[in-house]
């Protein structure tokens, strides 16, 4: 190729980087904002205020949690430790691993939906026992046992389904019979601590701090519509026929609305206070736990007879 072509193309070539930079694709998929939806409106200044709440909480357990980690090798009752070194290994990278995150938030979503609604659940699933005993001539009441029961199988098959997407405790499981009963237990317990606490500050405070972010970019379009939303209530309750109960749900939808309008302004200064301070929160836990976790991993490793750094082996 000669010299101006050469310098033509890369002329070419550098004017469609320079675009491709200028206009680079937005993430997909591209969710849109729900700050139009009366629904969302209404909700919105507790759930803001939730998230900055926490964003809080969450700092606070990885803080407590990394704190343990210096008695965790005296948990162990002569294993082999070189194995423990791999399980703690593999379950500070499965907290940051998508198998493990998506499990994680699945389980989530699941609790949120146990905890709204444990009551009605509960209800159901007592009065169904209740019933079967009634039918077999018994005269007790079951239901304490039965919402214990409950909330407590839900606990264990949500621990399972976590367990089942960390590689930890794959490792656990090869070397369950070497390692015997006490210490098996012992390590799947910290194993679940560390990729827990490992995900908390790789991933969950930095989703809440993009989730807290993206809310408060919504705050006036959200007092737009409450009072789009208050007008049209209004509008409902004056056009043709209402019936009394119409009235009454539609007062009951405003007056809803006018409290989360008075939540709005002190939920949005808590965020925004929240806000101010998250990066550097986000970093101080990150190194919190990074500290803890290297000094584990050093004690576990000088117990297994290897060097402290696992560059060093």
């Amino acid at each position: 190729m000669t010299r101006p072509r050469l310098v033509a193309g890369a002329l070419f070539l550098a004017g469609h980087l320079f675009a491709l930079g200028c206009s680079a694709p937005r993430p997909e998929p591209e969710i849109a904002s729900s700050a139009s939806q009366s629904g969302y409106a209404e909700r919105y200044p507790a759930e803001l205020q939730a998230t900055a709440t926490s964003f809080s909480d969450r700092e606070d357990i990885a803080k407590r949690t990394a704190d343990q980690f210096q008695g965790y090798p005296d948990q162990l009752k002569e294993p082999d430790w070189k194995v423990a070194v791999d399980v703690i290994e593999q379950a500070d990278a499965a907290g940051r691993s998508y198998d493990y995150v998506e499990r994680v938030r699945a389980v989530d979503g699941a609790v949120a939906f146990f905890n709204d609604n444990k009551e009605d659940l509960t209800r159901k699933v007592s009065g169904a026992a209740q019933y079967v005993v009634k039918q077999k001539g018994c005269d007790v009441d079951v239901t304490g046992a039965t919402s214990h029961a409950l909330a407590e199988g839900v606990e264990r098959q949500l621990e399972k389904y976590v367990r089942d997407r960390n590689e930890a405790h794959r490792r656990i499981d090869r070397h369950r019979a070497s390692l015997g009963k006490e210490n098996a237990a012992a390590l799947e317990k910290q194993a679940d601590a560390v990729s827990f606490t490992s995900y908390l500050v790789h991933i969950d405070m930095v989703e809440h701090k993009l989730r807290l972010r993206r809310m408060l970019e919504e705050i006036e379009s959200i007092k737009a519509s409450i009072d789009e939303a208050v007008a049209a209530e209004r509008a409902f309750q004056s056009s043709g026929k209402r019936t009394d109960e119409e009235k009454k749900a539609s007062d009951a939808r405003i007056a809803e609305l006018g409290r989360s309008k008075a939540m709005l302004d002190s939920s949005a200064t808590q965020a925004k206070q929240i806000d101010e301070t998250m990066d550097e929160r986000i970093a101080a836990a990150q190194k919190t736990y990074r500290d803890a976790f290297n000094a584990l991993r050093a004690t576990l490793r000088k117990n297994a007879g290897l060097p402290a750094e696992p560059g060093d082996d």
